[in-house]
Parts: structure tokens; sequence; C-alpha cells
């Protein structure tokens, strides 16, 4: 016992730096489209997007964050006929996408605040007609921070989503305004 609370000090020594860093919470809200999809292009814009990260300074104005979110969209599912070809099986323009990102976030000190582009990769799902399929992805886009506090923030944030579910690859937009909680 007395080795494990030894063990628990020192580690817990060990991680007060990381206590020390700038710390945030977005949560994010809107709507989002789909670009490209293997049914014929674009969709209408639809409401439904929701988005909360988790970001931590990692130097000046660089940003690592890990961005969990989910947009309705049109989902596409496909399958290859006997000669190889794409076949569009089930089309949902209802359907959800799930994703789960980490990117790197580059922020410009504006005399409002802040803007950003960040850029990475993650995991995708999409759902809908009763099918389900997952696939990695990754995501790009611009932001602005609006301070109210020093706490308490607006975020409004524009992101490109390219997942790898079949070809052509599906794309989609998303636009979403939010609160930011640093700490």
């Amino acid at each position: 016992m007395k080795k494990t609370l030894i063990l628990l000090s020192f580690l817990l020594l060990a991680a007060l730096p990381a206590l020390a860093q700038n710390n945030e919470v977005d949560v994010l809200f809107g709507g989002a489209k789909a670009l490209k999809t293997a049914a014929g292009g674009k969709s209408e814009f639809q409401h439904g997007f929701e988005e909360i990260s988790y970001g931590i300074q990692m130097d000046q104005g660089t940003w690592f964050k890990v961005k969990l979110g989910r947009m309705d969209a049109k989902t596409v599912f496909v399958s290859k006929d006997n000669d190889g070809n794409q076949v569009v099986d089930a089309v949902d323009s209802k359907g959800q996408v799930e994703y789960a990102d980490v990117a790197i976030e580059y922020r410009f000190s504006e005399p409002f605040g802040s803007t950003g582009v960040f850029a990475g990769a993650g995991l995708y799902r999409q759902n809908g007609a009763n099918r389900e399929e997952s696939d990695y992805g990754f995501v790009g886009g611009v932001n602005g921070n609006f301070p109210i506090t020093r706490n308490l923030g607006i975020t409004a944030e524009a992101a490109y989503h390219w997942a790898h579910f079949y070809s052509p690859k599906p794309r989609y937009g998303s636009l979403g305004v939010g609160l930011r909680f640093s700490f």
C-alpha cells in the first residue's frame, strides 16, 4: 500500500506541468450538407450538426484538438456488381454521418480575438436506410474565436469533411456556431 501511494504521488507530481497548459472545450451547433456523393452530387443544407471538441495548446498559436461530431446529411451505400462496377444500393437523404477526428490548429491573433485554420484525420461512420458503414477520412477548415470573458467565448467554424466510403469519395461541408470554454 505504501509503495502504491508513493507511486501515485510521484505520478501526480510528474503530471503537474500538463495542468499548466491552456485547455479549451468547444461546443458547436449548426448545419451540414453533402457536397458530392455517388448518387448525383449535392444535397440540400440540413440542420442537425453537433460537435464537441477538446483542445490543448502545444505551442504559441498551435493547438491539438480531438473533435467528436454528428451531422445530418445525405448518405449513399454502394456495392459492386459481378463485373466489379459500383452500384448504388441505397440512398437516404436524412442519413447521419458521425466522426471522431484529431486535428492541428494554427491560430492568428486578431483585434477581435483570433482566427485559425485546422486540418486532421479521423474515423467516419455513416448510417441510414437501415445500414451502417465505417472508414477513415480527413477534415480541414477555418474558424474564428471571439472572447466574451477570459474563460468564455463564441466560436464559429466552417469545415470540409472527406470520407473514404466509396469512389468517388463523398464530401461534406459543415457550418457551426457555439461556445468555447477555456481553463
